[in-house]
């Protein structure tokens, strides 16, 4: 099969920071052709761009970025190629929490023939509003060997991993940390316009590490924590599991997860957040080996990318 992958246009593909929209393309493309296929990578924007890479020439095209949708959905009909979206959006099963720009993008996601998302709970919002196409569920994937695993874990503290932003409330975790001074918690990723107050003790901030630096110390660690308001499937958390971390999340942050597994926290509140992480790095030397074993069998790209060939065959 002959498979093009649309990208965003915004970073360079394979990523050595923090796209996971990038770190997921390249991914895709690396595992199907181990599979026998031939990938290509399109990360250009516009007419000329997409003319140049031939779309009709391949079997499926797989648009990765959804402000896109209009603009490959008229390309489609008119070149006669068959075109597959994906929604990354973090807000994608939550309409309540639409900015206006994504309901102008949903509607043209509505008139796609065919769409891949990334949870159950997005697959739903489609099916409730008579989304009349082709529709499948793929959850993200992971590398799992490309991270180191240790059984202890070298530090009794928890990390949370991702650009510092308003959604992912990185502040409100930070703040309730410093009041129960009962963990140490270190944080790592973009800053951006977000600023929180850290004392160096209890709450870090480490900077920015590169996708060697993650992969190598994130098994150090003894759960992640990731109280989102709104992920689609956060790539962030497999690559935790990976590592043997267990997971202190929100319910908006828990798509395809077991959340009856024992090493995952479910918090409503971010006073459970801290007193769950507290407990999560207590136990976690109990779960590690099942927790990599977990992310190998339900979401290693040997796994992930065999579904999706199935799934756009």
């Amino acid at each position: 099969m002959k498979i093009l992958l649309v990208g965003p246009g915004m970073m360079p593909i394979p990523s050595n920071g923090w796209g996971a929209v990038e770190t997921l393309i390249w991914n895709q493309k690396t595992y199907c052709e181990a599979l026998g296929h031939k990938v290509d990578i399109l990360n250009k924007r516009g007419l000329v761009a997409a003319l140049l890479a031939k779309p009709w020439s391949y079997d499926v095209v797989h648009v990765h970025f959804d402000p896109l949708t209009k603009f490959w959905n008229t390309l489609s009909v008119r070149l006669n190629f068959k075109l597959i979206v994906t929604s990354h959006y973090g807000y994608a099963a939550y309409p309540e929490k639409w900015h206006y720009g994504y309901e102008r993008i949903f509607k043209f996601l509505m008139r796609s023939e065919r769409l891949i998302v990334l949870s159950e709970d997005i697959l739903n919002v489609f099916k409730r509003n008579g989304y009349l196409g082709k529709i499948d569920v793929l959850p993200n994937g992971v590398e799992v060997q490309n991270f180191i695993f240790n059984e202890s874990a070298l530090l009794k503290n928890a990390i949370c991993l991702g650009r510092m932003e308003k959604r992912k409330r990185q502040e409100e975790i930070a703040g309730k940390i410093l009041e129960k001074r009962n963990l140490i918690c270190d944080f790592v990723g973009p800053m951006n316009s977000l600023v929180f107050k850290t004392d160096n003790k209890y709450v870090n901030y480490l900077g920015e590490w590169d996708r060697a630096t993650v992969h190598k110390n994130l098994t150090n660690y003894s759960c992640i924590i990731l109280f989102s308001d709104g992920e689609a499937h956060p790539l962030v958390i497999l690559e935790a599991m990976a590592a043997g971390l267990s997971i202190v999340i929100s319910m908006e942050a828990s798509a395809n997860l077991d959340l009856n597994l024992p090493w995952i926290y479910l918090c409503n509140t971010v006073d459970e957040v801290a007193a769950y992480a507290e407990k999560a790095i207590s136990e976690n030397y109990m779960y590690r080996k099942q927790i990599r074993k977990y992310a190998e069998e339900n979401f290693d790209y040997l796994v992930i990318a065999q579904k999706y060939i199935e799934i756009i065959s």
